[in-house]
Order: C-alpha cells, then structure tokens, then sequence
C-alpha cells in the first residue's frame, strides 16, 4: 500500500505525542506555574487556562499511542464530557510550555520541535474549528432533518452490520432526543425486521400510519420513518440531499487536506532555512523530502545546462557515496530530457516545473540504476529558481527498494513548492560559493571542461578537441570562451598556464 501525506503527518503528530507524553510531569509542573501566576495576578482567563489545562491533562496523557487515527472522535468525546472555553493564545501559552521542557533536556533536536509543534496545531485547529465539523456528521444532518417542521419526518435511526446482524446505533425524534436511552439491544438479522422493530417502539395508534425507508449511506444504512401520507416525495428529496451534503463533506476534507500539504512546506521551509553552509543545505534538502513527504529514499542531484550532465550530490536512505559518484548525461534518461526540451521551448514564461511521476522506472532510467538501486515507482522534483526558470538539479524519491506507490494531488502540490523552496536555498549558497572563490582567487570547472584544457594545454586546437570529445567545434569554442571567463584570463593560453600553476591539470 503507497504511502500517503497524511500518513506522513500522522506519523509527525505521533513523534508529537510520544514527546509529550515522555515529559508528562515537567510538562504538568510548567502548566501549573502558568496557572498559579494567572491566578496570582488576578487574570481573568485564568479560568480558562486551567479548563485548557485539564483538557489537554485528560487527552494528551491518556491516549493510547494507536488511537491516533480516531483523533476527531476522542477530542469531540473529551468536549462532550466536559465543556470548555479556550483560544489560540491559550493553546499557545501551553505549547510554549512543552518546549521549554523539551529545551532543557540535553538531547534535542529542532525536529523534536516541530512535532510539537504540529501536534498543538492539530489540536488546535480540531478545538477551535470544532462548530464547524458538526455540520459534516451525519448524526448532525439527520438531526436537522427530522427538527425541521417542514417535512414530515417522525424519527431517524442510523444501522450498522456487525457480525451478521444490523444494529441501531444512533436512533432520534424530531426534538433531538436520544431515542436508544442506552438500549443497546436493538437489533435483527434483517433491515425489513429492525424497521418493524423500531415502528413497534413507536404509540400504538401511530404504527399503522407510518412507514420506514431504507437508504444506504457509505457503510451505514439509514433509516426514516416518515407519515404514509403524500410521503413519495420525500426518498428523492432525502437522496437529493445527502448527495449535497457529501459534496460539501468533500469540500471541507480537502480543504484540510490542503492545509496538510501546506504544513509539510512550512516545516520543510523552517528546516532547510537552518543551513550554514552548501553541504548543510543538500543533506536538509535531501532529509527534508522524505522527513514531510510520503517518501523513504532521496537522492539529490545537479544539474549542468551546458553539458545536459547531472551529477550525484547525496543520498538520503540510500548508499551515499554511490550517488556521489552518479556523473550521467541527461540525454539517457528519455523522460527527463523531454521535461527539459520543454523547460528549454517556454523558458522564462514556465514559473514552475511539473514533477514527474514513473510507476515503472523502467521506462525512464537505464538498467543498471533499476538493478544497482531497486527501483520500482520514483518521482522526480525539479529543484529550480522560479524567478528566473532555471533548473538547478533533482531530487529522486521513491518509498523504498522494489516499492509500486501512487502519487496523490496534495502530494504533487507539496513537490513543486518543495522544489521552489530546494532552488532557493541552493541558488543562495551557489552564489556565495562562487562569491568566496573570486575571493580566493579560485573557480570551479565541470568535468567536460577540464578534459578541455587539459586538451588545450597539449597544443590541441578546437577542431581536434572537438573530434577527440566528439563535439561541434561550436560547442567547444563556447566551453573555451566560458572558461576563460570563469579564470578571468585574456587568452587560451594565459587560461592554461593558470591552470597549471595553479595545479587544476
């Protein structure tokens, strides 16, 4: 089964969990100081810090570690049981707590943070959006369905399956009452036995007038019971309805879930920003990919527009010195040189590149990387300047040796900002390498050229280099000229002769 983004932040909110819960007493002691000053001073949110407080008491160090994909449910239940008033300050007071607990421990890490972090922003986005998850339950939409005066609904049930048998589990009447009172016992091994079930707990001179439809309803089955009279028209306006109220209930859980992709770029962002140098930036690159996204294995690569070569510069889960030694031209990756065709045809107008998504590596990478490295499904993520469309290098992800996944939207989304974010960072410290080399008095020649002045420097002239590296005597008069740019020389000649004094060939 592929790996998705929210089982990736699922996995973040966890490591979130288990840190908390391992600071379960310093992060009490630290609360209870908060509450003590609120409380000393005479704040008037004291109240509500200490109900934050106890909620946070109840759902934080009581949670099972497994029950973490039942999270709506347990913080709507712990609401339920105990009403409470709290805010974003509020939350964030707590949480600041939690890090500071975490700081004062020797081993910590800035990723120990953001799962902390991510863990009071979930729940915070949880608590105070909390009004509007109840329109997106089917218990709520029931509820105002049968409510309503204006249409002649007498009660609604909502049916499971449950070890052959259907079952009532939720069951009400038009003033939203609970209709189980806590009979739990309601059940048949048919629909058309518990509909006549359910109308015989009904006032006997109200049974022969009244009817119970069944509609199914993703794995439920629900069940209305409605006046025989003039009641055609309530199936098709009751089926009408939850089709619409599915199409919101979509809408809502994408809109989490864009927020989810626009996290994992916020944290990824916040990581990579903490480079000091170029190689701190490729390993952050490279963890970060596979740290906030669905992927086990990266290996990050740059990019020569000249030579179309790219040339390994780490990996990430995978043999790092095997990647540093990948020098391929990109022209032997078919998929990859027709995304940079294209890159090359719009240029500047392109202000981000597309991924690339291979649910067989095979059509797009030679069979000694396909053998050598396992490959199954990869993605390749452009890392690009997008001011000026510039292509950077790659990063190749997969979820693991001989691993088939699919790539989901979000994920796709998450990629190209990833991708930006990458070619930034990467684009500043490229800079300032070339900066600091000027300052030394030194530069940086790619392979293909230093095969070329070391030719130049044996007397070859540029038809004979041309020939011996099979290339166009343009394409070699236009290395010539680059690198004497790059050695801020005036000729061929006085270009090699620095070279050689300088030890470069």
């Amino acid at each position: 089964m592929s790996l998705t983004l929210n089982n990736q932040m699922d996995t973040l909110f966890l490591k979130g969990l288990q840190i908390v819960q391992s600071h379960h007493q310093p992060i009490l002691f630290e609360w209870e100081n908060i509450l003590s000053y609120l409380k000393e001073t005479g704040k008037r949110s004291g109240e509500n810090v200490e109900e934050t407080i106890y909620f946070f008491s109840e759902y934080l160090f009581s949670l099972e570690l497994d029950e973490t994909n039942n999270l709506n449910l347990n913080i709507h239940t712990l609401q339920r049981a105990k009403s409470f008033q709290t805010n974003q300050f509020i939350i964030t007071l707590l949480e600041n707590a939690v890090h500071k607990v975490i700081q004062a421990k020797e081993e910590h890490s800035h990723q120990d943070h953001q799962a902390v972090q991510y863990l009071f922003l979930t729940l915070s986005e949880e608590l105070l959006a909390h009004p509007n998850h109840q329109y997106f339950s089917i218990d709520s939409f029931l509820k105002n369905l049968v409510s309503s005066t204006q249409i002649p609904i007498d009660w609604a049930a909502i049916i499971i399956k449950r070890d052959q048998s259907y079952i009532v589990e939720n069951w009400f009447n038009s003033l939203s009452q609970d209709l189980l009172l806590g009979n739990d016992n309601l059940k048949a091994d048919t629909i058309f036995n518990l509909s006549e079930l359910l109308l015989n707990q009904m006032p006997e001179e109200k049974q022969p007038n009244h009817n119970v439809l069944s509609i199914p309803y993703e794995d439920v089955t629900l069940l209305i019971c409605v006046s025989q009279q003039d009641n055609s028209h309530i199936t098709p306006f009751i089926t009408y309805a939850l089709q619409v109220f599915q199409y919101g209930k979509y809408t809502f859980k994408a809109n989490k879930q864009e927020q989810q992709w626009k996290d994992s770029v916020i944290m990824f962002n916040e990581t990579i920003m903490r480079s000091h140098t170029y190689n701190d930036a490729v390993e952050n690159i490279s963890a970060g990919f596979v740290r906030y996204l669905p992927f086990e294995r990266c290996a990050l690569f740059s990019y020569s527009v000249n030579e179309h070569m790219g040339f390994g510069l780490f990996g990430h889960h995978l043999d790092n010195t095997a990647i540093q030694n990948i020098t391929e031209d990109i022209r032997n990756l078919p998929i990859i040189q027709d995304n940079m065709q294209i890159l090359q045809l719009f240029g500047k107008s392109m202000h981000y590149l597309q991924p690339i998504y291979m649910a067989d590596a095979s059509v797009g990478f030679p069979v000694h990387y396909i053998e050598k490295f396992q490959l199954h499904s990869v993605v390749v993520a452009p890392i690009y300047l997008s001011s000026n469309s510039r292509l950077l290098g790659a990063a190749i992800l997969d979820q693991g040796p001989n691993k088939h996944f699919i790539v989901s939207e979000d994920t796709f989304s998450a990629l190209v900002k990833f991708g930006q974010s990458a070619g930034e960072i990467l684009g500043k410290y490229q800079n300032k390498q070339q900066d600091d080399l000027q300052l030394e008095g030194s530069f940086h020649l790619s392979p293909r050229e230093l095969e070329i002045m070391k030719l130049m420097a044996k007397g070859a002239s540029t038809i004979e280099a041309a020939r011996d590296l099979h290339l166009s005597a343009y394409t070699v008069r236009d290395y010539i000229s680059a690198i004497i740019q790059k050695m801020d020389a005036r000729n061929r000649t006085e270009a090699v002769a620095r070279a050689i004094r300088e030890g470069i060939i």
